[in-house]
């Protein structure tokens, strides 16, 4: 590192996110900092979801991806016994950076608690107290005049939230660590795997990160490409319940009849991820409950979905020529994967139902007849 100032930017990073690294990057890139990031090992403020190594692995897999030498990690704090101190963490840093200026940063609702913590005069004297300011947060004009508090008008960091990636509500954050959080199996991706077997949660991935990509492709939007994750890896979530279990699970729902139990776990996936998981965007129930027939009428998300999960380059076939007709247009990607998948019905003797059959009418007409 340089002898500029040193940052100190502390939290729980369950898990880190786009927002804190933006705001690492700002700090050192147009604040003149080098930038300290400071994981809690036992925050008093909350209770982390996932343990300390784990969120020092996540850390600095998404600090690597940034690749800025202004932003460092420091442990200390993380691997420190007991309850962190800021007192104690601060006291720590002046002997290992003698002569180095302190900067402390704070989010407005720790500015508007400051005056609660432990030594917060003496923290005051020896750092200087930034604060990154937050609607609907008023940080009183006492508490900033007593500690010297610097509000810092930063609006770079967005809506996101380390409880919104854990919720799978936004997937602003680096794809190394997006890759291990999965691979993990940490927050609600640990309830999506502990609900199916091995295969069909690496299946499940897989047919989300393509889903995911087929929307960033074709520009559908970042709002979009989250609902097209989240489609992807809730899609298959009754798959492994048994045609008993799932009848039972879907008495009231509106099934055509005439079903086969094969294409059941499209209204069980459907329910079990409004139910288990909160998911309560229409689009993504409505993909989910017709990804494996189709159906006339199919949404941009549900087209998408219906194609990721039969050209899954995990089911062991070459689909690439598909994937790359996903890409370069959903729609017309689709009607090829639609044809592929009816010409398949036709050649292996597959069992149809009414919705498939409709959904052939719909797209493809009676060409090929």
């Amino acid at each position: 590192m340089s002898e500029r100032p040193l940052l100190l930017f502390g939290g729980s990073f369950d898990p880190v996110h786009g927002g804190h690294l933006r705001m690492a990057s700002y700090f050192s890139r147009r604040m003149g900092y080098d930038v300290l990031l400071l994981p809690a090992g036992s925050p008093r403020w909350k209770k982390t979801e996932a343990e300390g190594r784990m969120r020092l692995l996540l850390l600095e897999l998404a600090l690597s991806s940034l690749g800025e030498e202004g932003i460092q990690i420091d442990s200390r704090e993380l691997l420190r016994p007991g309850e962190s101190r800021t007192i104690d963490t601060v006291l720590s840093i002046q002997k290992d950076y003698p002569g180095r200026p302190l900067a402390l940063l704070l989010g407005a609702d720790q500015a508007l608690r400051f005056p609660e913590w432990r030594e917060a005069e003496r923290l005051s004297r020896l750092t200087k107290i930034l604060y990154v300011p937050r609607e609907g947060v008023e940080v009183g004009e006492e508490t900033k005049e007593r500690f010297h508090m610097e509000e810092v008008p930063y609006k770079g960091a967005g809506m996101t939230s380390s409880t919104l990636v854990r919720e799978i509500g936004t997937l602003d954050l680096p794809e190394p660590e997006l890759v291990a959080i999965e691979g993990h199996r940490l927050y609600r991706w640990g309830e999506v795997a502990g609900m199916m077997g091995e295969r069909r949660y690496e299946h499940s991935l897989s047919v989300a990160h393509l889903s995911r990509q087929i929307a960033s492709y074709n520009r559908l939007g970042e709002r979009m490409e989250l609902l097209a994750y989240r489609a992807g890896l809730f899609h298959d979530l009754g798959k492994d319940l048994g045609e008993e279990e799932e009848r039972a699970l879907l008495l009231g729902e509106n099934i055509p009849a005439g079903m086969p139990h094969y294409a059941l776990h499209q209204w069980t996936g459907a329910r079990l991820a409004r139910e288990r998981f909160g998911e309560e965007e229409e689009e993504v129930l409505d993909a989910i409950r017709v990804h494996c027939t189709g159906d006339p009428g199919m949404s941009p998300l549900a087209k998408i979905l219906y194609a990721a999960d039969k050209i899954d380059p995990g089911r062991g076939w070459d689909s690439h020529a598909y994937v790359r007709a996903m890409m370069k247009d959903y729609e017309r990607g689709f009607l090829e994967v639609l044809r592929a998948n009816r010409e398949y019905l036709e050649g292996h003797g597959g069992e149809r139902n009414p919705m498939s059959e409709s959904a052939f009418r719909a797209y493809l007409g009676k060409e090929g007849e």
